[in-house]
């Protein structure tokens, strides 16, 4: 008989939660490790840890598997960022992996292109294909117009990616998605002179001011966060900490503050620098700062002279910070909706984050917690020992994404030859780049599903989803620990798919046999493990990981566990908060031929559940109602009932949102908690063309600002307009309600 390993749970470090939940069974305590796929029991649990791939979060999960099938997914209860909790799109992953709308063989188009006729090809014919198409390309000069779009730039697909440029011999575009929080994340350096995102201490800050961050739905790592605030409510020993939240939209975290201000839609900062100016003038800071604005003084923004710009009474402003500038552990967050559809965005930001400084929580807890080492790029230790011209090849074309538009202008002057796509979808995120794309003569799209941008590709090479693929990231964990994930495959796939990254390298070894030496994705994730192995630069955490220390932690052991943890050592530059701050704000303002045209502000966010738009072809997160509106199925349209009034509407009716750019209809759902100038929808519907789930479902708001493309909130100005009436809005147990109304 095949000898077995198991993992005894309630040994490692701290940990004392189990795997494994299964009541009644004499494996309860016990978890195969590591065990080959063709070697089980049949009616047996196996329970394999992997990272979710739902969101760039990289929670860990627990998946547990039963005669070769995939039947849950669970959260690792020993995974420090998630530790055992997981959101719905989380739990929503078997949907990926069995959606009937799996691409589940190479495809080949045969008819014009858009007009969705495909035939199936085998692999090897899809490979000859494209290599045939590259070999042409080259050999009409035209090597350096090919772009490699994808979403995995810093994974081992970027990898493969840069072997295959070697390969190939010339230099190739590389281009990525653009971070949805770009404009907040570009301040941590300049507010708190941290290199990389910082860690907001939510869950021992004493009081908690969120400006437009969304923590318990989509900012950052919801499942974190929410772990966090949870501790924020109960904590031991103190008392309950207290929470405001500013945004113009009762979204569900505002709905769990202790208060809600809701300023106008683009004013937060505006907000923050009247917070400001009262905790200066009334020498409440703990920190000094010299807060400027430019072309003005401090004084110009207090709350008796903002009023008018925020909505809100000058009364609160001044409360409120008093209440955060006394407090003992204060933190002010932001994201989401600040500041969007204002020139002055990114400064904005910069206000909010003086809050922090003031109050002296920079490297503090309960406050904001910057890195204090150098970021852990193991994927650059693996490029190390590539040979130097597979980096130089590579030239990263981020001023050209897929979502800019000076995208058309290059592509109109220089054509390019071949676009190579994986995991992106820019025709539905910013359907400006259809003609754009449509002209580039060749495209090969990596992707499960058929999508927008896939129904316009030549060829679509079927792709692992994450529950069949390798791949490994780092997270911040404290100011000096980080933790190392790993994504493995749960499950042999079923369909004849193949992870995007092995097919990349086998495009390299058909130009160079001589880039062998890593093949695979697997192969990458050995290589890091080696670099753990040898504890360079870093020294393991024996709580977290192995107690045996970096020098024995290997395959197997990382395997079994999901993530591996270390402090990382060598580098201990302090960061530390700047001591002065110039904001240039710019007070909102529209032409008043324009606020007559458009008398509305458009606020449109990013969905709970459907994200983007990139979910909705899970019917599971389709059936789960939204938690303000309980709406399924569907887009909505919210409005003031004082505003719906005034138009003429009732709750259901079909309404049509337009901009000078262009329109969107849905039903309107009267929602209270919103500013009367404010109309909002959430993104996630209106697809094309993305399964039986998620086709013409909808709409999508992008269509009324092309310019949110890549971002989770975004505002322009609207005009509402009635279409019909007797429309109807799918909510959580709307039958129940249409007969109980019936009854009465």
């Amino acid at each position: 008989m095949k000898r077995r390993e198991f993992i005894i749970l309630g040994s490692v470090g701290a940990a004392s939660a189990s795997l494994l939940s299964a009541c009644g069974h004499p494996e309860e305590k016990l978890i195969p490790a590591f065990i080959p796929d063709d070697d089980y029991i049949p009616g047996v649990d196996y329970w394999k840890a992997s990272t979710c791939g739902m969101c760039p979060t990289g929670c860990g999960i627990i998946v547990r598997t039963r005669e070769h099938k995939a039947n849950k997914i669970e959260g690792n209860p020993l995974h420090p960022v998630n530790r055992g909790a997981l959101c719905a799109r989380g739990q929503a992953g078997l949907e990926v992996l069995y959606n009937p709308d799996r691409i589940k063989a190479p495809m080949k188009r045969v008819g014009e292109r858009g007009e969705g006729r495909w035939e199936e090809i085998s692999w090897d014919e899809a490979l000859k294909e494209v290599t045939d198409k590259l070999r042409e390309i080259k050999q009409q000069s035209r090597a350096n117009r090919i772009v490699f779009a994808t979403s995995d730039l810093n994974g081992v697909t970027g990898v493969a990616i840069s072997t295959f440029a070697s390969s190939y011999g010339e230099q190739i575009l590389l281009t990525t998605e653009t971070p949805k929080n770009l404009s907040e994340a570009s301040t941590y350096q300049s507010s708190y002179g941290a290199l990389y995102t910082p860690i907001f201490d939510i869950a021992n800050s004493t009081y908690l001011l969120s400006f437009g961050a969304r923590f318990l739905e989509t900012w950052h790592s919801p499942v974190r966060y929410s772990l966090a605030y949870g501790e924020f409510r109960r904590a031991k020993g103190r008392a309950r900490g207290r929470f405001v939240q500013v945004e113009p939209r009762m979204s569900l975290t505002a709905a769990n503050a202790d208060e809600w201000l809701p300023a106008s839609v683009g004013t937060e900062g505006f907000v923050a620098l009247a917070m400001a100016q009262v905790i200066l003038r009334e020498k409440l800071n703990k920190a000094p700062l010299d807060l400027k604005v430019f072309d003005g003084t401090l004084e110009d923004y207090a709350p008796e002279k903002t009023r008018e710009v925020t909505g809100i009474d000058a009364e609160k402003i001044i409360r409120v910070a008093r209440e955060f500038a006394s407090s003992e552990r204060s933190l002010a967050i932001c994201g989401g909706a600040v500041g969007v559809g204002a020139k002055d965005r990114q400064a904005q930001f910069e206000a909010i984050n003086a809050l922090n400084i003031l109050s002296a929580n920079v490297n503090r807890q309960g406050g904001v917690l910057l890195s204090s080492y150098s970021y852990l790029d193991l994927l650059r230790k693996v490029r190390s020992t590539l040979p130097a011209s597979r980096e130089t090849s590579l030239h990263d074309a981020r001023d050209i994404v897929l979502d800019d538009p000076r995208y058309k202008l290059l592509s109109s002057a220089q054509p390019y030859s071949a676009l190579l796509i994986h995991q992106m979808n820019p025709v539905f995120s910013d359907p400006r780049t259809l003609d754009t794309i449509k002209s580039i003569p060749f495209i090969v799209n990596f992707t499960s599903f058929m999508n927008e941008t896939a129904h316009l590709a030549d060829l679509i090479l079927p792709d692992h989803t994450y529950l069949e693929s390798w791949n490994v990231r780092t997270d911040t964990l404290t100011e000096k620990q980080v933790a190392v994930s790993i994504t493995q495959p749960v499950i042999k796939p079923e369909a004849s798919s193949r992870q995007a990254a092995d097919v990349v390298f086998a495009l390299a070894r058909e130009f160079d046999d001589k880039t062998d030496r890593i093949e695979s994705a697997e192969n990458i994730v050995k290589e890091i493990v080696i670099h753990l192995r040898s504890g360079e630069k870093m020294k393991p955490d024996v709580n977290a990981g192995s107690s045996e220390g970096g020098a024995q932690y290997g395959l197997p052991k990382l395997t079994q566990q999901g993530f591996w943890v270390g402090e990382v050592a060598g580098f201990t530059k302090e960061f530390k908060p700047t001591t002065e701050v110039t904001v240039h704000l710019m007070t909102p303002d529209a032409s008043q031929e324009i606020k007559a045209d458009y008398p509305f502000v458009l606020l449109a966010y990013e969905h709970p559940t459907l994200g983007l738009g990139e979910y909705a072809n899970l019917p599971v997160l389709q059936e789960l109602p939204d938690p303000m509106t309980s709406v399924m199925w569907g887009s909505w349209v919210e409005i003031n009932p004082n505003t719906a009034a005034s138009l003429g509407i009732v709750e259901g009716d079909v309404v049509e949102v337009s901009s000078y750019h262009g329109s969107a209809r849905a039903p309107a759902v009267l929602f209270p908690a919103i500013r009367p100038e404010v109309i909002a929808m959430p993104y996630g519907q209106g697809h094309s063309a993305y399964g039986r789930y998620a086709t013409d479902k909808g709409a999508n708001p992008i269509s009324v600002n092309p310019y949110a493309a890549n971002s989770d909130t975004s505002a322009v100005r609207v005009r509402v307009s009635k279409l019909s009436t007797g429309g109807r809005v799918i909510k959580f147990a709307t039958a129940v309600q249409d007969q109980t109304q019936k009854k009465r």
